[in-house]
Parts: C-alpha cells; structure tokens; sequence
C-alpha cells in the first residue's frame, strides 16, 4: 500500500485515541495577562457576527469619545413676559468757558435691515456746561430688537452767550450723524450717551462789519446695555441627560448644584429639574456608576428657565459581540472555513489618538473544544488602523481588511462549556487605535473548536 495513504488511514484510526490528550498542565503557554474561569462572561449587548461590509459608514457614528457636550438655552417663566427693548437717548456735555445751548428737533435710527425709525426728542433748550455733570435724557421709546448702524440728530437751533451777549449759532448741514452698531435687546434697556464737544469759530464779515459764529460739532457715542429689573429674584433649571455615545436618554443620573441643597435624579425620560434658584453662577455636577463624573458652569438668570442639556460619556465602551462557529483543517463543520477563523468586532465610537485617556482595555472570549479533553489554538488581533504588528497573517485574513496582527498568545479550548479567557490588551489598542477591530483564530489541533462571547471592552476608570 503506498506510503501517504498509510498514514493517512493511521491518523483516522488514532484520531478517537487522540482526543482529550491535549489537555494543560504546569507548562501551559498562555501568555501573561491573561485570566481564565470556567463561565461565561456576561455582554451588555446581543450576539452577532458583524463582518466589514456591514460596519456603519463613518458619517453614522459619534467618532471622538472625548467630545462629551452641552448647552444651555434660556427662556422666561411661564407668566413672566420679556419686555420689549428700549432706546434711552442722553445727551452729555463738557466743560466749557461759554454757555452754549441747542435744541434738538428730531431724531431718525435706521437698522441693518433698512428701515428708519423717527424719534422725536424733547423740545427745549439744552445747556451743554449744565449737562457735564447730569445727563439730559432726551428721549426714551421702545423698538424692535436688532441691531441699528446709523443714527441721524437733527438740530433745531443753536446759541451761546459770549461775554453778556446773546449769539445765534449756525451750525453745518444743522445735523449730527453717526454711523456704527448700535445693539438692541429684549429685557434690555439701550442707553445711547451723545457726548458733546462743541467748539466755537468766528467767522468774517462779508466787508460791512458784519461777522458770525458757527457751531462746530463734535460728538462721541456710547452705547450700553442695561437689564431691565424684574419681579422675581431666582430662576429655574429644566434639564436632560443623555448617553454621549447613542443618544439615549439616561436615567437614575444624580444632578446636584455644587454647594446648594438642591439634588435630583433623572426620570426615565432622562429629565431633571430645579425650582426657585437664587439668581448665580453654580457648578452643576451629575454622576452615575456606569458613566463618567460631568461638570459644567450654568447661569441662573432671575424670572428665566435654563434648559440644561448634557452628554456624558460611558465608563466602559464595549465593542460588538461576536462568534467564529466551529473550525478545523481536517474536519471542518459547514459553518467555519478550515483551520482559519475571523471575527470583527465594532466599537460604538472612534478609540482615536485624541481620546486615549482609558485605562485598561481587555479582550474576553470563550476556547471551546468539540470533543472530550483539549486543543490549542493561536489568537491575534488586528485593526484597519494597524501601527504595529507582530505576525504576517497572509491571505486568509477575511477580506484582507487587515493583513497583520498583533500575537494574543496560545490558549487551550475545553470541552463544553469551555474556558473564558480575559486578555489585557490596553497597549495594543494604545498604539493600534480604531473603531473597528478584527480577531483571527488558528486551530493548531484536530477537531473542530470555536471562539464564542467574543467583545473588546474600553475601560475609562
């Protein structure tokens, strides 16, 4: 009989004897790091074997662990009204040796937007060196908000007295212009400040003795926006907390104010809420045991709601779960693909360069053997964004999504229920970061054997 057939009626007839002598003993090769027991380990999510064409395009998924947000929004209590915004025009002098006194007629503001708005002003004598100390207000209405760039005073007459006499003053185009940005707002009282810093010049006669004095005007424009009082003294807090990776709205989050007795935890539609807060600045501060501590700085405005709305990020990211099926080179069941297996394991955000402030990072699975006793197999790891590697894995590599991967070790498979294995692996993932991972498994024995329970945990505390 030939030689190769020989033998390989051998390995068929020892192939029964052979199974169970794998099994370990003080010389085991698992690599070190790794733990083992004899359950299997609990997911927080549903089995699947979730290969490459079906990850999420990346325009799907929140990418940056570390953009955790918030905002905060304001708006006024049910009952209290926001007043509408007011232009209050005060009129300011100098100091000067001579009285100088002029009397507005009107005055026209225009907005961004276009529109003219005319104002008119009180009609009296104004006398600049009494207005040094004491603002005239000279007008007070309230406009629609926005903003407004150019403001247009009209001068109705002019005079000053000189010596004991009384002059007529003229003065050039008997207007004032000014063009800028002028800012109106809600609840707020703009008040507008012309300061006036007239000068006086002499003119000739026209050869029969007769001489004038015009009016030089100069004027300098301060704006300033002023909060209209309100009835009440506190405000409120309405806010919502949700998970930073998916967007679900989280419950059983404790929402205290750092310093205060008010505390709360969120209902299940994530929401939280605070009545009656005395008007400040608080360090507001939420906790949970399966997510990060988050704080941030809110403004409580008096007689206003802020709407609080805040991500937080998980503790622990745990990728996919994922199973290989059976596999082996000499028998392999209709489910694997000979002595090879690969599995992808998806994480719900980017573990990027950016965000690498986790502390540990562990890969967990279950070695089972189809038979009675024990094999072995070969374990790597691999990602699309591989810097670093310790094997050429060749062609057989799913997809050739990855080509090389980093060794996990050798680990023995078990007769069912097998043996959960826990594998540190926070420095791989350090140096070879991504959002998708890849597991390959070699069967170096010679029944079948699989990889079930299959996850990448992220530990950020």
């Amino acid at each position: 009989m030939n030689r190769y057939k020989i033998l390989t009626l051998m390995t068929i007839i020892l192939l029964p004897l052979l199974t169970g002598c794998f099994g370990g003993g003080s010389d085991s090769s698992n690599p070190v790091g790794v733990s083992m027991s004899n359950s299997a380990p609990t997911m927080d999510s549903v089995s699947s074997n979730i290969m490459p064409s079906q990850f999420a395009k990346p325009a799907d998924r929140k990418y940056t662990f570390a953009k955790s947000n918030y905002k905060v929004d304001y708006a006024f209590r049910d009952g209290l009204t926001k007043s509408v915004a007011t232009l209050k025009v005060m009129f300011q002098g100098v100091e000067s040796a001579d009285h100088i006194f002029i009397t507005f007629d009107k005055m026209v503001v225009k907005s961004e937007s276009g529109v003219l708005t005319n104002i008119s002003l009180v009609d009296r004598k104004v006398d600049l060196k009494d207005a040094m100390q004491l603002s005239e207000v000279l007008a007070e209405i309230g406009l629609p908000a926005g903003i407004y760039n150019q403001l247009d005073v009209t001068i109705k007459s002019a005079e000053a007295i000189i010596g004991e006499k009384t002059v007529n003053l003229s003065v050039p185009s008997g207007r004032i212009r000014f063009n800028g940005k002028i800012e109106l707002k809600d609840g707020y009282t703009t008040n507008l400040t012309l300061k006036f810093l007239g000068r006086l010049q002499k003119l000739n006669g026209n050869g029969k003795g007769n001489s004038s004095t015009k009016l030089m005007p100069v004027v300098k424009v301060a704006s300033e926006l002023v909060a209209k009082p309100v009835q009440v003294t506190d405000g409120d807090i309405s806010g919502s907390v949700e998970n930073f990776v998916n967007a679900q709205k989280l419950s059983g989050v404790t929402v205290v104010l750092d310093g205060t007795s008010f505390s709360a935890v969120t209902d299940a539609d994530g929401a939280f809420s605070f009545a009656k807060v005395p008007a400040g600045i608080y360090n507001l501060k939420t906790s949970h045991p399966d997510f990060l501590d988050y704080s941030l700085s809110v403004a409580v405005e008096a007689g206003q709601v802020a709407a609080v709305s805040i991500q937080i990020n998980p503790a622990v990211i745990n990728s996919s779960v994922a199973n290989t099926g059976w596999f082996s080179k000499i028998y392999p069941f209709a489910d694997a693909n000979g002595e090879y297996a690969e599995v992808a394991l998806e994480t719900p955000v980017d573990i990027d360069f950016i965000s690498l402030a986790f502390v540990k990072a562990e890969m967990k699975f279950t070695a089972e053997y189809y038979a009675t006793g024990s094999t072995r197999c070969l374990n790597y790891l691999s990602t699309t964004q591989q810097v670093s590697a310790t094997a050429d894995l060749g062609d057989w590599w799913a997809g050739n999504t990855a080509t090389v991967g980093s060794y996990l070790g050798e680990f023995y498979c078990t007769t069912t229920p097998g043996t959960t294995y826990t594998v540190d692996v926070t420095e791989l993932i350090r140096s070879n970061p991504s959002s998708a991972y890849f597991m390959a498994s070699k069967n170096i024995g010679l029944v079948n054997i699989r990889l079930t329970n299959i996850q990448l945990s992220v530990f950020y505390r």
